[in-house]
């Protein structure tokens, strides 16, 4: 496991593809295997903090750019099945305590944000197709006009994913990533094959930065999960893949 956070206040982290455990550790329900050895290693998850799987919740992850705020009767939603997670949405944000959220990831970008002032977390899923429908910067829209949150305080987290140099694309996306409302010119490197090289962390840090998220606060995970390493999943890499779960937790 990645930890980002782990005090008494907040545990945040991702957890890794481990061949020695059931499902090579897998803890996404949506992308088959034996679904009991997931839901086992949901459990084992969620006994190392003190909780139980009714104190987790999950979204069916769609490439959405829908944020959605997990109040206290959310509780259980997704955590042992898909068939009652929250619908349509790629970003989850409580106040809730002793409440774990999270969002599933084998190459696409999670960030996890906490704002210790407004006693706030959130999760985001953010592959290409949400980067483009900029769901970072819609969530922190969200946080700071709805919830009363100030960039300046976000504390926030980009986990493994697929690397810069590791993600090549068709112009079709080129086009779209171009197409964002700034300059996206440091995060497309051009190829002489007709394609291209986009940095989709760099992508997302920089929506942070430009929400008002300071750099500094800002935990920039650099393994590329698109490697040949036992210890994660990528999607693009082997397609048949589990997936990794990257969390928070608010203590108190």
């Amino acid at each position: 496991m990645i930890y980002w956070k782990r005090n008494n206040e907040l545990i945040a982290a991702t957890t890794l593809r481990n061949p020695n455990k059931k499902e090579n550790n897998n803890m996404a329900l949506h992308c088959g295997g034996i679904l009991d050895d997931v839901l086992l290693n949901r459990t084992h998850l969620a006994q190392k903090f003190g909780l139980s799987l009714d104190q987790m919740t999950f979204a069916n992850q769609t490439h959405s750019d829908h944020v959605y705020c997990v109040q206290a009767d959310d509780q259980g939603k997704g955590a042992r099945s898909v068939e009652d997670a929250i619908l349509d949405c790629d970003a989850l944000y409580t106040r809730e305590t002793n409440h774990l959220i999270g969002v599933f990831t084998a190459d696409c970008v999670p960030i996890l944000l906490y704002d210790p002032i407004e006693k706030l977390i959130c999760a985001i899923h953010s592959g290409w197709q949400g980067t483009i429908k900029q769901i970072t910067s819609k969530t922190l829209r969200v946080l700071t006009e709805k919830e009363g949150c100030k960039a300046e305080n976000i504390q926030a987290y980009i986990g493994p994913s697929i690397a810069f140099h590791s993600f090549e694309v068709g112009m079709e996306v080129v086009e779209k990533v171009k197409a964002l409302p700034f300059d996206t010119s440091d995060y497309i490197l051009y190829k002489n094959n007709g394609k291209a090289l986009v940095d989709n962390q760099g992508l997302n840090m920089r929506m942070l930065e430009i929400a008002g998220v300071q750099s500094g606060a800002i935990t920039l995970d650099k393994n590329d999960t698109f490697m040949n390493n036992p210890s994660f999943f990528s999607y693009r890499r082997d397609h048949a893949c589990g997936r990794h779960l990257s969390f928070i937790i608010r203590k108190q």
